[in-house]
């Protein structure tokens, strides 16, 4: 109890030392597996305004090593709170959505709000229907994502906010780590998150994961961080019940070492496939039982194709519950059928997305429009 009052005064005392220099630049990070989104940003801030750069995270493990970064820890406690309601600052970025619709408010001692993506999916079904609208400043991935704000804008008669046309960060990021010499040999299981009891991870996953080993397959399986979060006992039987040399149960932060060693990837409808399918240039396979709808109002957007969509419909391979123990099938076909297809994705990133290989040099470029 000592120790942990300890902590706690040692984080307030830090918070009222930052509240006082009204730092430029502030990122909040909800935890570690998180850090690799924010990277190029902060590498390129701190070697503009060296620090000056603030890294705030609620992981005690999460900081930013050999860069002119300040790194703080503020836990998950009412000081995350405390935190936000009285912290004064140019700039605050998160990629942590829905701003002051739960514990962190904005506060008018900040200027600008600044949300980046860390996936790079649609902004009109996944997140809840008000996820973007308290932010300042959005750096946007493509074409997309601004007609989605704006719409959603035009019919909330929302505030315009400041639309960055920046790219996705995290694409670089892969981009410039992927080793190309790595023989791929596992099948990835990754489930999207769904808030919904009814959904991929509870209904379907085990006995995919079942199959797939029993067809002979090395299977690695990594949750997302917020199942890690909400379903630990679920997936702690699962981790137990499958324990042997062809199968890897993986909870790492980063997720690039997944991704190299997968031949293909099986999900339902996260993020991961669109990075996995354009950067890795690999086969996914989609479980297309239980959609995944975050915004009840997702209707009023029937005219805005989806990026998700748009990615699984071209490029993806669905199948049904009823075909799971066929999955060897659907696994080989995917493999020999996704062949000689880099130029058609090239062209697609090209089309959609903003400044592929050169979102850091943009965002440099616009850092005076941004702040």
């Amino acid at each position: 109890m000592f120790k942990f009052l300890n902590q706690q005064l040692s984080i307030l005392k830090n918070i009222n030392l930052i509240n006082k220099k009204k730092p430029k630049i502030i990122f909040y990070s909800e935890n570690e597996s998180y850090q690799k989104y924010a990277y190029l940003l902060i590498k390129t801030l701190s070697r503009e305004y060296p620090n000056q750069v603030y890294y705030v995270s609620s992981d005690k493990n999460d900081k930013i090593r050999n860069l002119n970064v300040n790194n703080l820890y503020i836990g998950k406690s009412i000081l995350l709170q405390y935190f936000f309601l009285i912290i004064s600052a140019e700039n605050i970025f998160f990629t942590l959505t829905d701003l002051n619709n739960h514990q962190i408010k904005k506060t008018k001692n900040v200027d600008n709000y600044i949300y980046y993506f860390h996936a790079p999916a649609s902004t009109t079904k996944v997140y809840t229907e008000s996820a973007f609208d308290n932010f300042d400043t959005i750096l946007c991935n493509g074409d997309y994502q601004i007609d989605e704000i704006r719409k959603r804008e035009s019919l909330k008669n929302l505030t315009e906010k400041k639309l960055i046309k920046t790219g996705y960060f995290y694409f670089d990021y892969l981009k410039d780590k992927i080793n190309n010499q790595v023989k791929a040999d596992e099948i990835l299981i990754a489930p999207s998150w769904n808030y919904k009891q009814k959904n991929f991870l509870n209904e379907n996953i085990e006995a995919i994961i079942e199959n797939t080993l029993n067809k002979g397959f090395k299977v690695r399986f990594r949750p997302h961080p917020e199942n890690l979060k909400r379903s630990k006992p679920f997936l702690n039987y699962l981790k137990y019940k499958f324990l042997n040399k062809n199968f890897i149960y993986d909870n790492q932060n980063e997720n690039l070492e997944a991704m190299e060693n997968a031949k293909c990837l099986i999900t339902d409808s996260s993020g991961i496939a669109i990075e996995y399918i354009l950067i890795f240039k690999k086969p996914v396979l989609y479980f297309d039982d239980v959609d995944k709808v975050h915004n009840p109002k997702f209707s009023q957007f029937d005219n805005l194709i989806t990026m998700d969509f748009k990615v699984k419909n071209k490029f993806g391979y669905i199948f049904k519950k009823n075909e799971i123990n066929n999955i060897d099938l659907l696994i080989n076909t995917a493999l020999s059928e996704f062949i000689n297809k880099d130029s058609e994705i090239d062209n697609f990133i090209t089309q959609n997305f903003y400044n592929f290989g050169g979102t850091a040099n943009k965002f440099k470029e616009n850092i005076n429009k941004i702040f």
